[in-house]
């Protein structure tokens, strides 16, 4: 008599240190830039490594996890569930992911060193009613705070 083996359910592992930080910034500039460009996604992914090298002590994955710089994080923003859920099968995610690998390889300078930007469809926010814009790309204005 053939048994047959008994079938464990295989689930992907969180990322753990470079992997964390690659899929956490790729997921937020897809969540956030997708419909904007490669541009607006390289510009995202720009804001997030120099707000990383502005906080010493912080991980690049536990930056742009929080919602005060990528409010796709926030469980109750609409793009969180699309966000969680999506994976390299989908173009804009696979491009996410390269511009994520090119931005953590070395920050560029397409944002004029800002580490905060603001989605200009959205009221400018006190912190940011002061400064001048470093940079405006695809509907984003960039700061530096």
């Amino acid at each position: 008599m053939m048994t047959r083996p008994s079938l464990t359910p295989v689930t992907e592992p969180t990322p753990a240190g470079p992997d964390a930080a690659l899929d956490a910034l790729a997921r937020a500039i897809w969540a956030h830039g997708r419909d904007r460009g490669i541009r607006a996604m390289e510009a995202l992914a720009a804001t997030a490594i120099n707000r990383r090298y502005r906080s010493p002590g912080r991980t690049l994955a536990d930056l742009v996890r929080d919602p005060a710089l990528f409010a796709a994080w926030d469980p109750n923003d609409p793009r969180h569930a699309e966000m969680q859920a999506v994976d390299s099968t989908d173009p804009a995610f696979a491009a996410a992911l390269r511009v994520a690998r090119r931005a953590m390889a070395g920050a560029d300078g397409l944002v004029g060193g800002a580490d905060h930007f603001v989605d200009d469809a959205q009221p400018l926010p006190d912190w940011a009613s002061s400064l001048t814009p470093t940079a405006s790309l695809a509907g984003f204005s960039f700061y530096r705070a």
